[in-house]
């Protein structure tokens, strides 16, 4: 044996090595060599088959199911045409009765002197890929499915809450009960607008805050707000997405700081005004809620303050790993919450 037929049979054992389907033709088609790979993934191995006969002989159809015909093969166009055919894919009908799902690329193969030698396919076995990606398809919409019934019933509950306190409201006389279901019914519409937030949003486990907020604080000065005409005002950078465990908390404590302001700070005022700031520092986020009503007492302090609003504000900042601070420099009331 001479040396390039030593080389020749060295070649074509190295390409039956390979994992990857290997087939190649002379430059009028005709296939000329299958590597140990191709001949697996088709149960066929054929040579001296022409272009035209390519599909008849492999069992090729396309993705539907439909006969592929074989001058539409990757193999067929890259030996007439010359196109480079990259990751396109087919199905292949094994004797066997099993079927392939097959991803190959193709082009012609020239010599130094721009000569066509003839084409070389190259193919994969992409069946397992893509029966788990079928699967996980199916899963995906089954737990999708099940995630908007969970929904559902979710906000069903939180209205059927908010209808009881509302029913439980009516039915007293009690100014401090009244006041005691006002706050409950108040709280409960926050988790219920976070909810609905979290439901309408594309991505389940996050809020944008800044839009969030907007609508949140219109809820809360219209469903609290007496007769005095409220400013309500959220200013926030575009695109501050929180998670859900952080907004549920926060959104908790501006409803708190809401409250007390709506209740105690404009009493005998014409018109009153609340805002919220919230700002993305550099390592971390501060929250600024304000009102222009009438302060807090001198003596004011937040710890030991006593009151349920308050109480559940520092409770909700601990979750948070928040620092609450009140600003005494300015008319009205301030407090930042910075996390």
């Amino acid at each position: 044996m001479g040396d390039a037929d030593i080389l020749s049979t060295l070649q074509a054992e190295a390409w039956n090595q390979l994992g990857e389907g290997m087939i190649i033709t002379d430059p009028s088609g005709v296939i000329r060599f299958v590597n140990r790979a191709a001949a697996d993934m088709h149960g066929v191995k054929e040579l001296g088959v022409e272009a035209t006969d390519y599909s008849e002989t492999y069992n090729l159809l396309r993705l539907d199911g439909t006969a592929y015909p074989s001058d539409e093969l990757p193999l067929a166009r890259a030996v007439r045409d010359g196109e480079v055919v990259e990751n396109e894919m087919w199905l292949i009908d094994r004797p066997n009765g099993t079927r392939v799902v097959a991803e190959g690329s193709a082009r012609r193969v020239y010599d130094e002197s721009g000569v066509v030698l003839g084409a070389v396919l190259t193919l994969r076995d992409c069946t397992t890929r893509e029966r788990d990606l079928v699967e996980l398809q199916q899963a995906n919409e089954t737990q999708a499915m099940l995630l908007d019934e969970v929904n559902h019933r979710v906000a069903n509950n939180l209205s059927l809450l908010i209808s009881l306190v509302r029913y439980q409201r009516r039915r007293t006389d009690a100014a401090e009960a009244i006041s005691v279901l006002d706050q409950v019914q108040s709280r409960i519409q926050v988790m219920a607008s976070i909810h609905s937030a979290l439901y309408r949003s594309d991505k389940a486990a996050s809020v944008d805050v800044g839009t969030y907020f907007v609508q949140m604080m219109q809820d809360v000065a219209q469903a609290i707000g007496g007769e005095t005409p409220i400013t309500v005002e959220c200013m926030a950078p575009d695109q501050i997405v929180l998670p859900v465990n952080q907004v549920i908390p926060l959104a908790l404590s501006v409803n708190e700081l809401m409250t007390n302001s709506l209740k105690y700070a404009f009493e005998g005022r014409e018109t009153g005004e609340i805002s919220l700031l919230i700002e993305q520092m550099a390592d971390k986020r501060v929250i600024t809620y304000r009102d222009n009503g009438i302060g807090l007492p001198a003596d004011f302090d937040l710890e030991s303050s006593g009151g349920l609003g308050m109480t559940i504000v520092t409770t909700l900042a601990r979750q948070l790993a928040a620092e609450v601070t009140v600003q005494r420099d300015a008319p009205g009331t301030c407090f930042v919450i910075s996390f």
